[in-house]
Formats: structure tokens, sequence, C-alpha cells
């Protein structure tokens, strides 16, 4: 639970429509008492560069309708 808490706070919690329609029975006792806004561009500014960060982000994205794939990611810039 605590290392999904960090994950959250790195990666941006789900939105409430994610912890609604998730097909794992307990899925929302892992639910973050707050929501939490992605910090992974603030936690990489200076070390990568915007591109680099924007492929992070898709790939890395807790909500699997948002999460880019290994095709996107050979795409992107």
């Amino acid at each position: 639970v605590e290392q999904l808490h960090k994950i959250f706070k790195l990666c941006g919690s789900p939105p409430e429509h994610f912890w609604k329609r998730s097909k794992l029975p307990l899925a929302t006792m892992f639910k973050p008492q707050t929501s939490y806004e992605s910090s992974l561009s603030e936690r990489c500014k200076g070390y990568l560069p915007a591109t680099a960060v924007d492929l992070l982000e898709t790939l890395l994205a807790v909500d699997p309708s948002k999460r880019g794939t290994a095709s996107s990611a050979l795409m992107s810039e």
C-alpha cells in the first residue's frame, strides 16, 4: 500500500471513474485519501529534456486509458 501511494504521489492518482469501473474486488481499499497530481515533470526538470518527460508521463500513467504503448513510444519524439 505504501508503494502504491508513492507511485500516486509521483505519477498522480487515478481519477474517480477509475475506481468505480475497476474490476478488482478490493481496489477501492487502495484509493488514497487525497487526490494527487503528477509531480513527475517537476522531479525530472533539469535532468531530462521535455520530450523525454512527456514520454515518461505517458508510459507511467496510472490510468490505463491514458497509458502509452510500446508502439506509441517508438513513434514519439
